[in-house]
């Protein structure tokens, strides 16, 4: 009769052990190196939504230290919670995630949010400026306060937060990487949305990262514009509520992937343009758009 038990308890573990090891992969997903933002620090403009939230969780989901900024702290904080939850559930890692408020057209707020994120962090390697708008309104009727404030918070939010980083950069000697997020349509006047404020700030802020790049670039500071093409974010979901859903259809006929893309598919991207795999981009236009901009 022992016998028997223990013949049934050594039986129970090793089909217990099996069970783990087919749960369990045996070995570490391998990648290379330089991918890696382990002891970097990221500041990501925007990141309580959108495309600014996906970036931040690809830095933490890299091992990077990281710096939640946006209008409000309350929108700051959900959005560490909810990464640093996601983050937990998927991976190992321990985010070191904070949050901070800050108007992005307000100068001495920008420079205060800067000083306090420098202070807590000790330095920023990458800076990414998310934080946008997107207004669709035929030109003739665009009124000239709602222009301004498409430049305000599209460029001039960038600017600030752009050149605080580099005097910091410059002055601690870090050879950083800093990317401005554009747009496709910096490039392109998409359709059938009218959008000549949009487009104009978009194609300034491209032309930030060139200019930016060339003086900053000898010091060891890269800088880069990202240009995403369609995307599923909050922007992209109040324009379809108040202009309808059949524009998905008017814009999938012209993506050559035929669909647009779920902003999780820019985290490889801006891991790669944050880190030392784009040792030698500098000055560059990621365009990723799913082939809209062939055309």
């Amino acid at each position: 009769m022992l016998r028997k038990y223990l013949l049934f308890l050594s039986l129970r573990r090793v089909n217990s052990f099996r069970s783990f090891i087919l749960q369990k992969p045996c070995r570490a997903v391998k990648t290379l190196p330089i991918f890696s933002l382990e002891g970097r620090t990221c500041v990501v403009t925007g990141a309580a939504r959108g495309l600014g939230k996906e970036f931040l969780t690809a830095f933490a989901l890299s091992g990077a230290r990281g710096a939640c900024v946006d209008l409000t702290l309350s929108a700051s904080e959900e959005s560490v919670r909810h990464i640093t939850e996601h983050v937990a559930k998927s991976t190992d890692i321990t985010c070191d995630l904070r949050p901070y408020a800050c108007n992005a057209t307000v100068e001495s707020d920008v420079k205060q949010t800067w000083d306090k994120i420098v202070s807590d962090f000790g330095k920023v390697d990458v800076l990414v400026t998310a934080a946008g708008i997107v207004d669709n309104v035929e030109a003739e009727n665009y009124d000239f306060p709602r222009w301004r404030k498409m430049l305000d918070i599209n460029l001039d939010g960038t600017w600030l937060f752009a050149r605080a980083a580099g005097k910091h950069m410059l002055a601690q000697h870090i050879r950083g990487s800093i990317i401005l997020i554009a747009s496709m349509s910096a490039t392109i006047c998409v359709r059938p949305q009218k959008q000549a404020a949009y487009n104009a700030s978009k194609g300034a802020v491209q032309m930030l990262a060139k200019s930016l790049a060339t003086e900053w670039g000898p010091h060891g500071i890269r800088v880069n514009s990202l240009s995403p093409g369609y995307m599923h974010t909050d922007l992209i979901k109040n324009l379809l509520e108040k202009e309808g859903k059949q524009l998905v259809d008017n814009w999938q006929k012209d993506i050559p992937l035929g669909r647009m893309a779920h902003p999780s598919e820019l985290h490889g991207t801006i891991v790669w343009m944050a880190s030392n795999a784009s040792s030698y981009l500098n000055g560059s236009d990621v365009i990723v758009d799913g082939g809209y901009t062939c055309w």
